[in-house]
């Protein structure tokens, strides 16, 4: 006679067998909608091309990249840093609703810190990748710590937000609300700090004065706001367009927010942009007015001013702008037009940085300009990256409960109010007499949950909630 076998009990909870969990994928599979099965195949084929390319940049010694002597960064670079501060601007975005407590932007709580930790991993992979051998540098900056650098800041700083954003996530999907509460605050202070020493990574360099200045790591967090908004359209988007969970929120409450911060980002990208330009033209600096140069009428024209400035910049403000298109389709038009020229311009930046040698000390050079194509490898492991995340994001709407937000601050903003701050003023004194002693006052009314308000809602004004709260207290006093 064969014993039953027990099942397995981790931390009180129970584990399924392989059995039934065979049993839940099938059921899954079968109820899953054919538009998503699509949704799934499409990026299930990048996963397995990028994934490719991805295990053909690992062993030492291939030269399977585009990058030389002269252009030491690449597309893998630039990869890293666009998704790198989309981290920061999902937080920074959130973090009006989650810290300083505006009830419009609460809606990005749970989505903007899933995004943010995977949109980290993601970077973290694509580095690795580059790096080739990314415990070196784990090992190195432990034991081996350079506070004068700010590439080691950097790691400091993007290590800890992952573990900051590790913890948000755990929290919101358990009742530790004071922990959450520091996690959320600790995240809107590190998404400050850490795409600024990114920045400096790029800015303390003076042989490349194109990124040499205080501007640069300015540069980087105003784009990491950008970035991080036009990932949040793109959701709520699909939010109100599959009616996910929160999806009455989406269309009267997270799309306007969006598209007001949008404005403000765009200009103040925009500002930042043409001063980058003024100053590099104008600068005496070998190697600075030629690289703007390339970015003008240079071998980087097209994509400077096809990609950073027609679609990420023109085009968005348009749609913005414009009262028809303030739509969901028009929200996503912005917010794809918008993430195309972020990630033109983080392009710009790497190359424009890069492509006027000042010196021949790297080796022979193409005159006047260096030159740089990323190889298949480079442009496949960008795919694997972009469908990780989306994978990765779907799958996480489709499993977690994405319901719910609420504010977590330190300090009581004036702008925060309680519930019943939300009363009409005055509106007691409308109540009818003795009402209060019968235990019908409006007040109790609204704490039972049946304010005005509602009352409005379901057909009934303030004239019948007024008679039937003086029918109620006649009634009462009749039968005393």
């Amino acid at each position: 006679m064969q014993a039953a076998t027990r099942p397995m009990v981790v931390a009180g909870r129970r584990i399924p067998t392989f059995r039934e969990m065979g049993a839940w994928l099938v059921s899954e599979v079968r109820r899953t909608p054919r538009g998503l099965k699509l949704w799934y195949g499409l990026l299930g084929v990048f996963l397995a091309v990028g994934g490719v390319a991805a295990l053909i940049s690992i062993p030492p010694g291939w030269e399977v990249m585009g990058t030389t002597p002269q252009f030491e960064w690449g597309l893998l670079i630039v990869a890293y840093v666009f998704f790198a501060i989309i981290t920061s601007g999902l937080c920074l975005s959130a973090s009006l609703g989650t810290v300083f407590g505006f009830e419009r932007f609460l809606p990005f709580e749970k989505r903007h810190a899933i995004l943010a930790l995977l949109s980290l991993v993601t970077a973290f992979l694509v580095i690795a990748l580059e790096l080739h051998y990314p415990i070196r540098m784990v090992f190195g900056a432990m034991l081996t710590p350079a506070p004068s650098s700010p590439m080691w800041w950097m790691g400091v700083f993007y290590g800890t937000y992952l573990v900051v954003l590790i913890i948000e996530v755990w929290t919101l999907f358990t009742n530790h609300p004071v922990i959450h509460k520091y996690a959320c605050t600790a995240c809107a202070i590190v998404a400050v700090f850490a795409p600024t020493t990114l920045g400096l990574v790029f800015g303390v360099l003076a042989a490349k004065p194109f990124w040499f200045g205080v501007f640069t790591p300015i540069q980087m967090v105003c784009t990491a706001l950008t970035a991080g908004l036009a990932v949040l359209g793109i959701v709520f988007w699909a939010i109100d367009r599959f009616k996910l969970a929160e999806h009455a929120n989406a269309r009267p409450v997270a799309m306007p927010s969006i598209r007001l911060l949008m404005a403000i980002a765009l200009v103040i990208v925009s500002v930042l942009l043409i001063r980058q330009m003024a100053d590099a033209l104008l600068s005496p600096t070998v190697g600075m007015r030629e690289a703007a140069i390339s970015l003008i009428s240079g071998p980087l024209a097209i994509q400077f001013w096809g990609a950073r400035v027609l679609v990420g910049l023109v085009i968005p403000a348009m749609l913005i702008a414009m009262p028809m298109t303030r739509t969901p389709w028009g929200l996503l038009g912005t917010s794809l037009a918008m993430l195309v020229g972020v990630f033109a311009d983080r392009l710009n930046l790497v190359e424009a940085g890069q492509i006027y040698p000042r010196t021949t000390m790297a080796g022979a050079v193409s005159y006047p300009y260096a030159a740089y194509t990323p190889s298949l490898v480079e442009i496949g492991i960008l795919v694997f990256a972009l469908a990780f995340f989306a994978m990765a994001y779907t799958l996480a709407e489709r499993y977690l409960p994405m319901a719910g937000g609420d504010a977590h601050v330190f300090w009581p903003w004036p702008w925060i109010k309680k519930h019943h701050d939300h009363a009409e003023p005055g509106a007691a004194d409308h109540a009818q007499p003795g009402a209060e002693d019968a235990g019908f006052a409006e007040a109790d009314v609204a704490e039972a949950g049946f304010a005005e308000a509602g009352f409005a809602e379901a057909g009934f004004a303030e004239a019948d909630l007024l008679k039937r709260l003086a029918e109620t207290t006649g009634t009462q006093e009749t039968a005393l």
